[in-house]
């Protein structure tokens, strides 16, 4: 009977751990002020685009990733730059940088460092959508995780002139990182 007694607490203990395992990473995190940086060069200049207005989700139990960014918050410094890039991107038409996939490998919980990951999507910039992957980093927080990323992407790939002034013309590639807090809804 006491044996019987034991193995229905340790049954009971292992459901409660199993349940609250699963009720935390079933979870969806969010950002709200995440930054989002562009590189770009031309011969004898290079500039920076900035935002920290990034907005998005990952949901751990699906594995589905979804980011947007407002390009009207994008910011390089130099005001005609910023309205030129606006005017390029045609903001009018399509005023968001977005980015919805689905992580390749699932997030391992647990592993209590950061973890290297691949993430399949969609990338639509400028109304123009190519499936990319993404390499991304998530590192845990306390209860929140950070997560990082920085790839290469070719402007005329989404169908974007590269701009130009005088003779000069910025370079078709360009690198863009994210750096985002994300924090359980």
């Amino acid at each position: 009977m006491r044996h019987r007694k034991n193995i229905k607490s340790v049954g009971l203990i292992l459901s409660l751990l199993l349940f609250s395992y699963h009720s935390v990473f079933a979870q969806v995190y969010a950002v709200e002020n995440g930054k989002a940086l562009f590189n770009a060069t031309m011969p004898l200049n290079s500039y920076t685009g900035e935002s920290e207005v990034l907005k998005g989700s990952i949901n751990f139990e699906t594995g589905e990733i979804d980011f947007s960014l407002q390009v009207k918050s994008i910011k390089t410094g130099i005001t005609k730059r910023d309205d030129d890039m606006y005017e390029l991107l045609n903001i009018g038409k399509y005023p968001a940088i977005t980015f919805k996939g689905k992580l390749v490998k699932k997030y391992d919980p647990n592993v209590k460092d950061k973890q290297s990951l691949q993430v399949k999507g969609e990338f639509t910039l400028a109304g123009t959508t190519r499936e990319v992957m993404i390499g991304v980093e998530l590192k845990p927080e306390g209860t929140n995780f950070r997560l990082t990323s920085s790839w290469d992407l070719l402007i005329t790939d989404y169908n974007i002139k590269q701009p130009k002034k005088f003779f000069l013309k910025v370079d078709d590639k360009h690198n863009l990182t994210i750096d985002a807090l994300l924090v359980k809804k």
